[in-house]
């Protein structure tokens, strides 16, 4: 037999081919093992997990703002959540884009082109229009398009409209809050959002039995504010109403209980709807002025000199002086704002007639350390701490400036001061001399329904009780016999003081002659003061006296407080200094 020697041979050298290069594909593959499952094992293992959970973000419900009933204590909300249409299309899902975008422009008011533009950035995932009218709804439904799709969004919502809008702020479309309370306790109101993520299958379907490490979300907290809804409204609509009389730029009022510190009502105009806040034109019109913004506050600030001086044991309601009618102070003149030299006068007689060289007399008995430390006490220079945010601080110079500095300070210029700053020194006033801090927030509403109450506290003791009393029988006369007559209520004594204040030139030399600032302080009763008001009005036209303008603000806000909260009238003879 003959042997296929040809056979053998080639099947030799293919045997010894795959025995030299078995050993580098096992080695290759052995390395492909290594890299797969040690080096690169947490990506994969990144992308296995991904593939095997699904997961979605649980949307916090955002804290609500709330307002007590002035009765019955019922909670009100001022900033609640209402849950929106928003529409979407998918692009490579749409039958015939042109004629479907047509139909949704003619239902939705968008322009048909900037629309088809933008489906050409995206093939997944186009919105058109969020916070859908429920008539826009509808008539999605009814056309059943293809491709487009409406979801629920949650969206802040504010149903009382523009009231108290500058204490609340808003919240924008990134669910942040801006402004006001909105923005200063963002953090509490937000909550924290919660996950939803269990294993799925290959269609993305929950596993009956699968693990699920969801986390719930944590919603927000509430807040319940100090504010008296009727009472704001109210305040709210009395401003307005005398800020467009005078044609003035805008104004501020504040109503607050100088026992306790609480804000009931703190109202800025022109105001702003929350609801549309992207309409605004005029970014200030989000500020709460009433807390942001300085001003040289003018004559209601003698009554901070003039309780220096009795404090300071100086001088009493009768102590009397000779009014020359200007005090010359390194080389410049201080006049009155009459122009007159009143002859003898007492201190009563110097805030009845508001008279500039009276209080700086007073300064010149006290000294102008003294004078500086009074003022601190008060809180000017300091912010009062009210939580609204934003706060401005006001200026105050020391008492090493030039005597005639400091004397125009004694009746309100050379100083800057806010209107929440104002009122709270007056309250302490009110309060036989004790500072209360201004707080706008009664209480805190947890996610699970506790509470943490808000107590009022006390600052420190600015004057003494003595010094308070003397300073409110003067502050009386003020209403009674002098410029404060448009701030009388029947029936109830009124202490206050008024202020017309020049406005000084943007590049801070002199004042600008053709505007002025009004504003009046009051409380009532002025025996047992229930609330101190505060009314300021900016620029108003053909008007120079804050008699005139401020004055009769204060007069109907106290009006109306004093009949909500059924006041029992008073007489003046029960007016009586404290021994």
């Amino acid at each position: 037999m003959q042997k296929n020697f040809g056979l053998d041979y080639e099947q030799k050298r293919r045997i010894g081919f795959f025995r030299f290069i078995i050993p580098f594909i096992v080695i290759a593959l052995l390395g492909r093992l290594f890299t797969l499952q040690v080096i690169n094992h947490k990506y994969y293992l990144k992308i296995a997990g991904s593939q095997q959970w699904s997961k979605d973000m649980i949307p916090a419900k955002r804290g609500e703002i709330y307002v007590e009933d002035g009765f019955s204590k019922a909670l009100y909300p001022l900033a609640t959540n209402e849950t929106k249409d928003m529409v979407y299309v998918v692009p490579e899902e749409l039958e015939n884009k042109d004629e479907t975008i047509g139909k949704l422009s003619d239902v939705l008011k968008i322009e048909k082109e900037k629309t088809l533009v933008s489906l050409e950035n995206s093939r997944l995932y186009v919105p058109l229009k969020k916070k859908l009218s429920d008539d826009e709804v509808k008539a999605l439904t009814d056309l059943n398009l293809k491709g487009v799709y409406l979801s629920k969004e949650q969206w802040r919502y504010y149903p009382e409209d523009s009231l108290a809008s500058q204490i609340l702020g808003y919240v924008n479309n990134e669910g942040n809050g801006q402004y006001g309370l909105e923005e200063q306790y963002n953090d509490i109101l937000q909550g924290v959002n919660g996950l939803y993520k269990a294993e799925s299958d290959s269609q993305g379907r929950r596993i009956a039995f699968g693990k699920d490490v969801s986390r719930p979300a944590e919603d927000g907290d509430g807040i319940v504010l100090t504010i008296n809804r009727d009472i704001q409204s109210e305040v709210e609509k009395t401003l307005e109403s005398y800020v467009k009389k005078f044609g003035a730029e805008c104004g501020n009022a504040i109503v607050m209980d100088p026992q306790t510190g609480e804000i009931i009502a703190m109202a800025n105009a022109p105001t702003f709807n929350p609801n549309t806040y992207t309409e605004v034109k005029d970014f200030s019109a989000f500020k709460n002025k009433a807390v942001t913004d300085e001003y040289e506050p003018g004559s209601i600030f003698k009554a901070i000199t003039m309780a220096a001086g009795l404090d300071d044991g100086k001088v009493e309601p009768d102590s009397k002086y000779t009014d020359t009618g200007s005090v010359v102070l390194n080389g410049n003149k201080i006049m009155n704002s009459d122009k007159k030299a009143n002859g003898e006068q007492t201190m009563t007689q110097v805030l009845e007639k508001s008279l500039n060289t009276g209080v700086s007399y007073v300064l010149n008995l006290i000294g102008k350390k003294t004078f500086y430390d009074y003022i601190k006490k008060f809180g000017f220079g300091d912010k009062t701490g009210i939580e609204t945010g934003a706060e401005a601080m006001g200026s105050v110079l020391p008492p090493t400036e030039k005597d005639h500095t400091y004397a125009t300070m004694s009746f309100g210029q050379s100083i800057s001061t806010t209107p929440i700053q104002m009122v709270t020194s007056f309250a302490a006033i009110a309060n036989d001399g004790r500072l209360m801090k201004p707080h706008l927030i009664k209480k805190i509403v947890k996610a699970d329904g506790t509470t943490e109450e808000i107590k009022p506290e006390e600052v420190r003791k600015v004057i003494s009780d003595k010094s308070a009393a003397s300073l409110t029988a003067m502050l009386v006369s003020v209403v009674e016999k002098g410029h404060g007559g448009q701030a009388k209520v029947k029936g109830y004594k009124v202490a206050g003081k008024t202020g017309t204040a020049q406005v000084p030139l943007k590049n801070g030399r002199g004042y600008d002659t053709s505007r002025n600032i009004g504003s009046f302080i009051g409380f009532a009763p002025a025996l047992e003061p229930r609330f101190v008001v505060m009314a300021k009005i900016d620029a108003p036209k053909g008007v120079q006296w804050a008699e005139s303008t401020a004055a009769p603000v204060v007069g109907a806000i106290l009006d109306k407080l004093l009949k909500y909260y059924q006041v029992p009238p008073t007489e003046m003879d029960q007016l009586k200094v404290k021994p």
